[in-house]
């Protein structure tokens, strides 16, 4: 009988696993549909973007400068408030608990936002100086970008709630919403409006002077949208701060804040030593064309960001005592797995994913698969967060985004002056594996997890040698190079599905 009820109870604990790990795909997969959808459709602009004549190498290098300090000003922002509120809205007792949650932690952000808008307008003439003037385009470009910033920081806690609550439809909607007014305000302000002026209508609007401007105007204009249809998240909400609960929160979120600055700088900071190392002839250029080289590489950084809206409530608000341990590390086999296949396809099918970009920019595409690989080690190292935030050791963050930030400040001081933007793509390999094995050897030290790294060893040497078998065939014919392709890939999928045993369970349901 005692047997019997241990066997009951390991199948209910398998059921029940199986289930949570299901339910994480499943979210997964529908933050998926809308990052997939709102990425495609953003995507739409790299092509057009390098493309278009007015965006030379230079001013395409312009606006990726300017976008890559978005992120940074966004995590002083918010402060990693966002990663509290899941931590502790799964622990409030009732409604009004969780509400005031939510009105500290928004207040707080609204008012740090509004703080820094007003510096930044304050001061715009001396972050000008700073960012060395006419290399980095107009001024007016400053406190534009500082008010998206702004805008897109004090939306995180209602996008937040709704990820919290499960509101996918209204999440989707309103990101979808977003990207669809940039675009057309983009395509409005570079092919419509320069038409119109030609007639002489709106003629005081159209200044092609303003280079990459009109980028930032459309994407300002599309962050107060998402402000305004974000207003139901908002009702009830009053600017009250409860100090005791924000002190609570941010003292577990401030290992997370700091990390995330060191974090968020090992994103960026490469693009500010191609533009401050580099002569002023090319600095520009060669971060425009790195920056075209990034948008082809980050397909796996889209199924990164997809995977992150379901995983960061799941691990930090639904996952509860040792299940965490086993989930997590399913979680991380199965997401290597999809971003292997996804490498291996972009790198299989490079003939065609150059023409993602404008001809000008191809000659970055050497280092796709680099900064694809960087991508990939972020996602791992994403999934090897979790246990530090779930134990709330969340100064481990520190020690090791600041390891990384030292690794690829380093590496970029040694290898751009030699390399240009292959340099700074090593950097990104370096600064990711630093991360990734220190935050393992010291998750291993705090909270043990059993991670199958000889299951996500065996799909990472395939991988491999598919990839270097690939590049190390000759051949002229396009249609052989397809062929021989899509053969390298269907073998990795074919291995996976045989390992998991799924082409059985396929034909188990055929016959049923």
């Amino acid at each position: 009988m005692t047997k019997v009820i241990i066997l009951f109870y390991l199948c209910t604990y398998k059921y029940k696993l199986y289930m949570s790990i299901r339910k994480l795909a499943s979210q997964t997969a529908t933050y998926g549909m809308v990052t997939i959808i709102v990425r495609f459709i953003n995507y739409f602009m790299t092509p057009y973007f390098t493309y278009l004549s007015i965006f030379t190498e230079s001013v395409y290098g312009v606006m990726g400068y300017y976008y890559s300090l978005i992120p940074l000003g966004l995590t002083l922002l918010t402060m990693g408030l966002e990663t509290g509120y899941f931590k502790f809205v799964g622990k409030a007792t009732d409604d009004t608990e969780r509400r005031k949650l939510f009105n500290t932690l928004t207040t707080a952000i609204a008012a740090t936002s509004t703080l820094f808008f007003a510096l930044t307008l304050l001061f715009t003439d001396q972050i000008y100086s700073l960012f060395d003037g006419d290399k980095a385009g107009l001024q007016i470009l400053i406190p534009i970008v500082a008010a998206i910033i702004a805008v897109d920081a004090v939306i995180s806690m209602p996008f937040a709630k709704l990820r919290y609550e499960g509101n996918t439809t209204k999440f989707m909607k309103i990101k979808v919403a977003n990207v669809l007014i940039n675009l057309v305000l983009s395509v409005f302000f570079y092919s419509v409006l320069p038409l119109l002026s030609e007639k002489g209508i709106l003629t005081q609007l159209w200044n092609p002077d303003f280079g990459c401007g009109y980028v930032f105007v459309a994407n300002l204009i599309a962050s107060l949208a998402s402000l305004i249809m974000l207003r139901g998240e908002m009702k009830g909400f009053s600017f009250k701060i409860d100090k005791k609960m924000l002190r609570t929160v941010f003292i577990f979120s401030l290992p997370l804040f700091i990390g995330g600055i060191s974090g968020t700088a090992n994103e960026f900071i490469d693009r500010q030593l191609l533009f401050f190392l580099l002569p002023d002839a090319t600095a520009t250029s060669q971060i425009g064309v790195y920056t075209a080289a990034m948008k082809i590489a980050s397909f796996i950084y889209l199924f990164t960001q997809m995977y992150k809206y379901a995983a960061e409530p799941f691990f930090l608000s639904e996952v509860k005592g040792d299940d965490f341990k086993k989930k997590n590390a399913d979680a991380l086999k199965y997401f290597t797995i999809a971003s292997l296949a996804i490498f291996l396809f972009i790198t299989l099918y490079m003939d065609y994913f150059q023409y993602f970009i404008g001809e000008r920019f191809r000659s970055g595409i050497k280092i796709v698969p680099l900064l694809l690989l960087s991508n990939l080690l972020a996602g791992v190292l994403l999934n090897l967060s979790y246990w530090y935030k779930v134990s709330e050791k969340t100064h481990f963050a520190i020690i090791i985004t600041v390891s990384g930030l030292v690794t690829t400040t380093v590496i970029n001081l040694l290898l751009i002056p030699r390399l240009g933007y292959v340099g700074a793509a090593w950097s990104r390999v370096a600064c990711e594996v630093v991360m990734v094995i220190l935050s393992y050897i010291l998750g291993q030290r705090y909270m043990k997890i059993n991670y199958d790294l000889k299951g996500i060893a065996k799909y990472t040497v395939i991988a491999i040698i598919l990839y270097i078998s690939y590049n190390m065939i000759d051949i002229e014919s396009n249609i052989l190079k397809f062929i021989i392709s899509s053969l390298f890939f269907t073998i990795f999928v074919l291995y996976f599905m045989i390992e998991q045993k799924l082409i059985k369970r396929i034909i188990n349901k055929i016959k049923r």
